[in-house]
């Protein structure tokens, strides 16, 4: 997509980190001071998600279809906020994002909806909340990269191990990763390695971005084809997202056998 920047919109820097707002047709993109698009937006229908990335992120609903507190790692335009904010009206969502400006962004630009009851957005590093979070959540979707790469600290083993641990006993954690990183077979070890095997690959149909699901064990029969394929059927229609496509990737990039997915030896 060719982007051009929206006209009211300035390019601003704090902490080192570019922000620019561009648009091309019903589109509205966030950048980090690189091409590389970080979020956009449908301006017509703004809880779309546009970018399939985003969409594989979202396949955590397929193992817990009705999340209510969610946790996100990084907001760029705050799109998988727009979307859990209106399919899942129960949910109550924690924000993390370091930089303000980012924020601010979002909040001019991207329609984020307002902090209260449902949302509370803390401006700080996330690796430093996850080590002194108490709280339990049932979806944890980290999407950090700084506008050239994955944030190193986010694909650690510890900031992992807070992860874990903040998740609910039947909770999902979605990490956004990118095949094409020369580091991707050893950071998805080492989740397996966290998650003793339950960590499952959902390939985006572009860039080269990859959703990892990990679930604490032990599992539930959340794990069964056709429980997976009726739970599908269900989204696709609440959600217009491909879920029934997300079950076939499972299997396509995933041990499994006839009946369920398999845990990685």
């Amino acid at each position: 997509m060719h982007h051009k920047p929206v006209p009211t919109a300035r390019r601003r820097q704090r902490a080192g980190v570019p922000v620019e707002v561009c648009e091309s047709g019903e589109g509205r993109a966030l950048l980090l001071g690189t091409d590389t698009v970080q979020s956009l937006m449908n301006v017509g229908h703004p809880a779309e998600l546009v970018l399939s990335y985003t969409r594989a992120m979202m396949g955590g609903l397929l193992f817990y279809r009705q999340p209510k507190r969610i946790l996100h790692i990084g907001l760029g335009g705050g799109s998988l906020l727009r979307f859990c904010y209106e399919h899942l009206p129960e949910s109550v969502h924690t924000v993390v994002e370091l930089h303000a400006e980012v924020v601010a962004a979002a909040r001019q630009w991207f329609e984020l909806p307002e902090e209260g009851e449902r949302l509370t957005i803390h401006v700080m590093d996330g690796v430093a909340f996850m080590a002194q979070c108490e709280q339990q959540f049932d979806l944890i979707l980290v999407d950090a990269f700084d506008g050239v790469e994955i944030v190193a600290d986010t694909v650690r083993e510890p900031f992992l191990h807070d992860c874990r641990q903040a998740l609910s006993a039947e909770g999902v954690l979605s990490l956004n990763f990118w095949r094409k990183d020369p580091f991707f077979e050893r950071r998805f070890q080492t989740v397996t390695r966290l998650f003793e095997g339950w960590a499952f690959q959902l390939p985006a149909t572009t860039h080269g971005n990859v959703a990892i699901l990990a679930m604490r064990p032990p599992i539930p029969s959340v794990l069964r084809l056709d429980r997976l394929a009726t739970e599908a059927n269900t989204l696709t229609a609440q959600c217009n997202i491909e879920f029934d496509a997300f079950v076939s990737r499972l299997k396509a990039e995933n041990p499994h056998t006839a009946q369920r997915l398999l845990p990685r030896q």
